[in-house]
Formats: C-alpha cells, sequence, structure tokens
C-alpha cells in the first residue's frame, strides 16, 4: 500500500524514532507522552449502541504471509523469553517486529477490552474512523473497514495480545478479540495549509 508520506512518518517512522532513542538509552524531553497519542486514537463507530468514541492503542500488522511466524516470536518474548526491562524491549522491537519489509501498512491492529459501544457498533457495521490527534496541531481520520478476529487459534489475535503482553504481562495471557481495522480513506485533519479536512488518500 503505498500509504501517503506525512500520515506513514506520523504513525510508523516517528513512532521509531521515540523506540530507538529509548533503545539508545537516551533521556526523553516533557513531551515524549505526547509522542505517543500517534498510537492512540479515538476509535469512531455508530450502530446500535449510538455513536461513540474509544480511545485504543493501535499499530500495523506484519503482513498476511509472515503473521503466524510472527504471532509464535511475539508469544515467545511475551510468555517464555521476556526482555528485562523497558531498553531491552525496544530494542527487540526493533530488531524482531518493526521491520518495514514485513509490515502490513494497509492494516492497523488492535484489542477490544471494554466490550462496549466499539463492540457493538462494529459487529453490526463492520465500520469504523480512527481519529489521531497529537496537540498541538496534527490530526489524521483514518476511515476503515473493521473486521474482528475472535478464532481461538487466529494469528492476529494471537499477535496482538502477545504483543500487549510484552510490555503488560501481569501473570494472567491476555486473550482478547482483534480488530484488523482496513485503511480506505486518509484525510489530513491538522490545523496546516495542507489540512483542514483534506483528502490524501486514497
Amino acid at each position: 500500500m503505498d500509504l501517503p508520506e506525512r500520515f506513514y512518518k506520523y504513525f510508523f517512522l516517528d513512532r521509531i524514532n521515540v523506540i530507538e532513542r529509548l533503545c539508545r538509552g537516551e533521556r526523553l524531553t516533557e513531551n515524549f507522552l505526547v509522542s505517543f497519542t500517534r498510537t492512540t486514537p479515538a476509535i469512531i463507530t455508530d450502530g446500535p449502541a449510538g455513536l461513540s468514541g474509544s480511545i485504543k492503542m493501535v499499530g500495523f500488522v506484519p503482513k498476511k504471509e509472515y503473521i503466524v511466524e510472527f504471532a509464535e516470536k511475539a508469544y515467545r518474548y511475551a510468555y517464555t523469553n521476556r526482555p528485562k526491562d523497558m531498553r531491552e524491549t525496544t530494542c527487540l522491537l526493533l530488531k524482531e517486529f518493526y521491520n518495514i519489509s514485513y509490515i502490513d501498512t494497509s492494516v492497523i491492529g488492535g484489542l477490544e477490552m471494554g466490550f462496549k459501544h466499539s463492540w457493538t457498533n462494529i459487529q453490526a457495521t463492520k465500520k469504523a474512523t480512527l481519529l489521531f490527534y497529537t496537540p498541538p496541531d496534527t490530526s489524521f481520520e483514518v476511515r476503515c473497514e473493521a473486521e474482528i478476529r475472535d478464532g481461538e487459534n487466529d494469528p492476529y489475535r494471537k499477535y496482538l495480545n502477545s504483543l500487549h503482553d510484552i510490555f503488560h504481562y501481569s501473570g494472567k495471557k491476555s486473550n482478547y478479540p482483534a480488530y484488523l481495522f482496513k485503511i480506505k480513506e486518509i484525510y489530513d485533519n491538522s490545523n496546516s495549509r495542507e489540512g483542514f479536512g483534506t483528502k490524501i488518500y486514497p
């Protein structure tokens, strides 16, 4: 998928830059947490549960031909060969998971942990809009076809739950349904000459 450069940089390259700095052990600025807003859009849905917005952590998933391999690898690092600390975790992500050669830039993945409005609406409509906002000016609206992957042995579900637990494992393995948000349209809603609702994909 040939993503617009400005969204690709915002959602992937700038995220990688932060992870690289953490891997090197750099001390980050006070704006460090603001940079993470690029990973936590509001998931906007409408349907039986009404018009709704819910914050979820998301990221690109591996290409279809690599998903089983990456799911097994993520599972191993989440539960068997866990990294020792945050620095080791970020270095692991760069080495094992964030190689663009293996990533499907047409699909954004996330987990359903709340089972309320978004869950009800997506089951009914299979549609969602991901609204990104990073203060003070940057915003993107990504309209998607939404697919739920909740099979017990589904590799996307295994991958996304395992990746979550590499960071957040508390002794009980996560087993949430996964969403695959397949990108259909992207709008630049930023406060800029190129933004204000300008369609940039396709």
